[in-house]
């Protein structure tokens, strides 16, 4: 399972919405079962389809949500507050994301899991820089607060990328590639 370790940075190729769901409410299942909190940086539509399958597991999301172990971000309004000009602000990151991160966390009590998409719609937007720096960011707020990530693609990767192309420079941006679900 991806994110056994607190500060891992994994990614994964889903083949469609619903397995990117099924993926993402695994992941975060995993930490919120356990005493953490996960956070879901997801589009609305898929924000709705991961509570589905947290509901069907029999967690119920809007406990969650209230009792502060399950938070959920629109990922394209959090893109338009931390790139304001359509590159990512590390000072608008770092006030956006890192008290979202320690209310999860309570403060540093409990581990926390993010699972998000933001850097996958700017991919699918052709904006291959902007990503990668919002990648460098999120790896940055994953070690000062030890949170795990999990970035989510849908679509699969082209075999065996040439150390020059785009998708080993993502894919270099990870600790690991998960098995596509």
């Amino acid at each position: 399972m991806p994110g056994r370790n607190p500060d891992e940075h994994v990614v994964t190729f889903c083949r469609t919405d619903e397995t990117m769901a099924d993926a993402t409410a695994a992941y975060l299942l995993g930490a919120i079962r356990h005493g953490g909190a996960g956070v879901a940086v997801v589009t609305p539509a898929h924000a709705r389809q991961i509570d589905q399958r947290i509901a069907a597991d029999g967690l119920d999301p809007v406990a969650a949500r209230a009792a502060g172990g399950y938070v959920v971000v629109d990922a394209r309004a959090a893109i338009g507050q931390v790139l304001p000009r359509g590159w990512p602000d590390p000072g608008t990151f770092w006030r956006t994301m890192s008290p979202l991160i320690q209310r999860a966390g309570n403060g540093g009590q409990r581990p926390v899991r993010v699972c998000g998409e933001m850097v996958s719609l700017l991919w699918q937007a052709g904006e291959l820089a902007a990503a990668m720096e919002a990648e460098a960011l999120w790896n940055e707020l994953a070690r000062q607060f030890r949170v795990g990530l999990l970035c989510t693609y849908v679509g699969t990767p082209g075999a065996d990328p040439d150390p020059d192309d785009d998708l080993a420079l993502l894919l270099s941006a990870h600790t690991r590639i998960a098995a596509s679900p």
